[in-house]
């Protein structure tokens, strides 16, 4: 909304700004939130399961989870 209200206005620099300001508070979010889902992977698995190859399997699977959160919080801003 920001954006294009600044590009309604005509002023092109405040809506990069804009983009840009949005874009560096998601990439922190979404760093700290893939960081903490790696870190606690191998704990993760017990919210669901007491059998030690689910855990297992959870704990592989969550880079692949913590790298789609990341890409996705940047893609809401992108797009």
């Amino acid at each position: 909304t920001r954006v294009s209200n600044e590009l309604g206005a005509g002023k092109q620099q405040a809506a990069r700004l804009a983009v840009y300001a949005m874009l560096l508070i998601v990439v922190i979010e979404a760093a700290f939130v893939a960081i903490t889902i790696v870190l606690v992977r191998s704990v993760w698995g017990y919210a669901y399961s007491n059998d030690t190859e689910v855990v297992k399997y959870i704990s592989v699977m969550t880079p692949l989870l913590a790298t789609s959160t990341f890409m996705d919080a940047i893609q809401s801003v992108l797009s």
